[in-house]
């Protein structure tokens, strides 16, 4: 687990990239050294013609390095390496190419008693680390163009070039050294395009954390302004009636507003920091006190006793939402919210919270159309992941109905973690 979270860590990431890139680099790197002991190893050499190689060979390293940055950058990002890095590279390897010649007067002798022709080894290195440099961004196919050409062709040259002695097959040769590099590079860039793909899973479930917090914050504010809202805007209408009639009346709504609003910026400060429980009896109690502050005769049947702290946040946020929509789109006389458990349930022990009332306006069939805002949608996707379901449906005799069924034991920690939040 440790591991796990060290490696998937940005720091980690970064660090794995440096691993990955650093023998790269340093292969690719080691050229002007390569070139040095191939001078060295030789009998006879120019010096202008071998200061000259070098000279070329380190400018060939800069090109090379040059383009496996950009083509190692180019497999993470998209983008196309500079042609002209490419090109420029191109130009001195045919030049590096040029310049055996003129630093090895014996330039198709052996290196050594048994060894292979120089010419070959100058080959394998300019031609190679090009190879090499290309391999993160060129498709499988050009990969085997570019390794096994020039080895075709050094096959050919060693046929029609005379030579004394047993010497290597050259095309055999170009091949076992050239692929196994261009393997490795190939590889390593695998590897690379994996630790960024981590990195970025990494940042799309920072990012999905977020989303996650942001809708909670959302719903706890709907469910704590909906309801308060809608209760300030019934005793301000109220208040507004009364006070030609009831002074005393009046003031008491006043009053009554005042704390709504009071208790409203409290518990918007505790859903934006998540630290508002939820209890399913304090919930029926401000259901109960809101409902018949709006003139409703409210019966509660049952209690939360025994009920689980999850089944509990899930009834209460029914609760919640029910009473919102009863104020919002209903005219009711009476409210009944009755609270019972089912344990002979078929698909197990089961809390069952039945909201009903009457009033139902003509106008709608349903006090909360079904995909607008956060209301009994976003109720029903709560309860979905605790397992449970909601309905909401009209009767025929006028009244409307929401029942919102939970089991007593969450069947995933998900939905208490929703819960917790």
């Amino acid at each position: 687990m440790r591991i796990s979270q060290q490696w998937t860590s940005r720091r980690g990431v970064e660090r794995m990239d440096l691993y990955t890139r650093a023998p790269l680099y340093a292969v690719s790197a080691s050229e002007p050294v390569v070139l040095l002991l191939l001078v060295g190893g030789q009998g006879t050499v120019r010096p202008w013609g071998a200061a000259l190689l070098v000279v070329v060979g380190c400018a060939h390293t800069v090109a090379c390095l040059r383009v496996l940055h950009a083509a190692l950058a180019a497999r993470s990002t998209g983008a196309r390496v500079d042609p002209r890095l490419v090109a420029a590279a191109l130009v001195l390897t045919a030049a590096g190419l040029a310049a055996g010649p003129a630093a090895f007067p014996a330039y198709g002798t052996f290196l050594g008693s048994d060894g292979f022709p120089v010419g070959l080894a100058t080959v394998v290195v300019f031609g190679g680390a090009l190879t090499v440099a290309v391999t993160p961004v060129l498709p499988w196919r050009g990969l085997l163009l570019v390794v096994a050409g020039p080895a075709a062709l050094l096959g050919v040259l060693q046929v029609l070039v005379p030579a004394s002695g047993q010497q290597p097959p050259w095309a055999l040769t170009y091949l076992l050294v050239l692929g196994a590099l261009v393997v490795t590079y190939r590889s390593s860039a695998w590897v690379l395009d994996v630790v960024w793909e981590i990195d970025r899973g990494r940042g799309a479930q920072a990012q999905l954390a977020v989303a996650e917090e942001r809708l909670r914050v959302a719903r706890d504010v709907h469910d704590v302004l909906g309801r308060n809202l809608t209760l300030i805007a019934v005793n301000a209408e109220l208040a507004a009636q009364l006070v030609h009639r009831d002074t005393d009346q009046a003031v008491e709504r006043m009053l009554q507003i005042h704390a709504t609003a009071q208790e409203s910026m409290r518990d918007v400060r505790e859903a934006v920091s998540g630290e508002r429980p939820t209890n399913l009896d304090t919930e029926l109690a401000g259901a109960r006190s809101v409902l018949r502050s709006a003139g409703i005769t409210v019966r509660v049947v049952g209690h939360s006793d025994g009920l689980p702290i999850g089944v509990q946040a899930g009834l209460g946020w029914a609760v919640r939402e029910a009473t919102t929509n009863i104020l919002r789109h209903a005219d009711p006389t009476a409210v009944t919210l009755d609270l019972a458990t089912q344990p002979d349930d078929p698909s197990g022990s089961m809390a069952r919270l039945r909201i009903e009332n009457d009033g139902v306006r003509a106008a709608s069939t349903a006090q909360r159309p079904a995909g607008h805002g956060t209301g009994l949608d976003g109720l029903r996707q709560r309860l979905t992941q605790l397992g449970g379901t909601l309905t909401a449906t009209a009767t025929p005799s006028g009244c409307f109905v929401v029942e919102a069924r939970l089991p007593l034991h969450p069947p995933t920690a998900a939905g208490n973690k929703e819960l917790g939040s």
